[in-house]
């Protein structure tokens, strides 16, 4: 545990280097900061801190940047109180409530908004039934032995797969077929309909074995893909100012494993989640910092919102800005759905 001084110290270094990216000397804390004690006494608690793992030198003769470990130190201070003001909160709600009640509207609305919060990058995902349940199918007839399956599942998502069937059947014995499976399986989950025990034809057993199939995968999915926002924000940082940082960067946003990489390593609990630096498993994030929370309506959806940014980002604003938008997405989807 720091003392109060080195504390406030801390504090005033990463103050100063998030706002100027520059390494942050002892004189110039003496000169801007009313901390009561001189230059010197300053310097040697900065030394402590720089053996204590909470600050480093860049360069001989630099003044002090924070280390992961400050970051790390200076976010659990903010984690219980970081609260926009009213007004902001209000505005950013009124926002909501000018949009129709589609939720592709408010993610993409969502996105904006943190991202223009933050100055960064901004990460929303649609939010996912914890199970899909079965909506609709339908069944159309390509060749004699050959079908396109139709699959609606609850929350209005539409599968597609093709099937090879075991037997011939004419369109007319399809949409037979569906409209029993759709009077049978409405609103039922994979695990549901798996227990029902209905009394099936070949056909019938091999629709509803590819019905399944696509369900499962799906419930297997934990996040849909992510509205991204901000980009540019975050390559106009100093940190990222080389090729090589920016190519890196790129490839992990762009991957199809994404979520894995990020937001499935954040979420390991409830509330806000902060990954801070070299924390992060990727290496072309080791130089960002994620912050990330689950939204949704408790047993039935789960969505994800958070910002992506260098270490060197205003945790404070950014940690207030994803609690507000996880909670007007709570509201909103609790509005609609619940």
């Amino acid at each position: 545990m720091l003392t109060q001084r080195k504390e406030d110290i801390l504090r005033i270094i990463i103050g100063e280097y998030v706002a100027t990216a520059m390494p942050v000397a002892s004189e110039s804390i003496a000169r801007k900061h009313p901390l009561g004690v001189s230059a010197a006494t300053i310097r040697n608690e900065m030394v402590d801190l720089e053996e204590e793992g909470y600050i480093n030198q860049p360069y001989h003769s630099a003044g002090r940047i924070p280390s992961d470990k400050g970051y790390r130190y200076y976010i659990k201070s903010l984690m219980e109180d970081a609260e926009l003001p009213l007004a902001e909160q209000h505005l950013i709600r009124h926002q909501f409530h000018q949009v129709e009640n589609d939720v592709e509207e408010w993610i993409r609305l969502a996105a904006t908004v943190l991202s223009h919060m933050v100055q960064n990058v901004a990460i929303v995902t649609l939010p996912k039934p914890i199970q899909s349940r079965f909506r609709h199918l339908e069944l159309i007839s390509l060749q004699e032995f050959l079908a396109l399956l139709i699959l609606v599942l609850k929350e209005a998502k539409l599968k597609q797969q093709m099937l090879t069937l075991i037997e011939a059947a004419s369109q007319a014995e399809l949409g037979a077929i569906a409209n029993k499976l759709n009077a049978a399986y409405l609103g039922l989950t994979a695990l549901e309909i798996w227990g029902m025990g209905l009394k099936l034809s070949p056909i019938e057993e091999q629709v509803t074995t590819t019905t399944l199939g696509i369900m499962q995968a799906e419930d297997r999915q934990e996040y849909e893909e992510p509205y991204v926002n901000g980009l540019r924000r975050i390559f106009s940082q100093p940190e990222f100012s080389t090729p090589e940082k920016i190519r890196g960067i790129m490839e992990v946003l762009e991957e199809k494993n994404f979520l894995k990489a990020i937001l499935s390593q954040a979420l390991v609990g409830e509330g806000i989640c902060v990954v801070v630096g070299r924390e992060n498993r990727e290496d072309a994030m080791r130089h960002c910092s994620v912050i990330v929370s689950r939204y949704g309506i408790p047993g039935q959806l789960s969505g994800a919102i958070g910002v992506v940014g260098p270490t060197r980002m205003q945790y404070e604003r950014a940690i207030s800005a994803v609690r507000c938008l996880t909670s007007i997405m709570n509201e909103l989807l609790s509005e609609l759905y619940g």
